[in-house]
């Protein structure tokens, strides 16, 4: 089986696929195969510890592992993919002697979960909603950081007066000042309605990964 990336475009998605259960590797990548998802750009590794390395060297908008590779390490690959600058979603795959480990993952954090052996078309849609998810978490933390960008430089305005002519200059500067402050706060509070709406996201996807979970392999005992 050939494990290389299936495109080396970075303009595409990068997926990190953690998988070391070869009929479900296979499975996944043939989903990508078969429903022609070509613009994502696929990397596969089949252990922990390379899952790590990778995760070190590049970065990736969503991460499939399986759950007991995530959750080795106190959950490390939930750890990580949170920390992140922008969350990247860890959508895990189970099977039924996993159940368990999926859940503890899942509690810790994890963004949704795909049961073993795969629908593919319940697969396609899983990945679709972390990839948006990711890229709505991204434009998120972009804005915010271009907003802190514009507060430090406001704040950091003179406003020494001298001469009249001056005095005027910087009188309808501070008037375009405040006009952005206002625009700044509209933007500020479209933003927090955005990330209302991802953490609403993020959580109605991980409560319906609970509800798959105990349809596929029966409730907690």
């Amino acid at each position: 089986m050939d494990l290389s990336p299936s495109t080396s475009s970075a303009r595409f998605p990068r997926i990190l696929i953690a998988e070391n259960h070869l009929p479900t590797l296979e499975s996944l990548v043939q989903t990508f195969r078969d429903r022609q998802l070509l613009y994502l750009d696929i990397d596969v590794c089949t252990s922990h510890r390379s899952a790590v390395r990778k995760l070190l060297r590049s970065p990736y908008e969503l991460i499939i592992s399986g759950a007991h590779l995530a959750e080795i390490d106190s959950f490390l690959l939930v750890n990580r993919t949170r920390a992140l600058e922008a969350f990247v979603p860890l959508v895990i795959t189970a099977a039924t002697g996993e159940k368990e480990s999926a859940r503890r993952v899942l509690k810790q954090g994890a963004f949704d979960l795909i049961p073993t052996p795969l629908d593919h078309e319940q697969t396609v849609s899983t990945i679709r909603l972390a990839l948006w998810h990711n890229r709505l978490t991204a434009l998120i933390a972009s804005r915010d950081k271009a907003l802190e960008r514009y507060r430090y430089h406001i704040a950091d305005y003179p406003g020494n007066r001298s001469g009249e002519a001056f005095r005027k200059i910087l009188t309808s500067i501070e008037q375009s000042i405040d006009a952005h402050e206002r625009t700044i706060h509209q933007i500020e509070t479209s933003l927090k309605r955005f990330a209302d709406l991802a953490k609403t996201v993020e959580s109605q996807a991980r409560e319906r990964a609970f509800e798959r979970l105990d349809s596929f392999y029966g409730p907690p005992r």
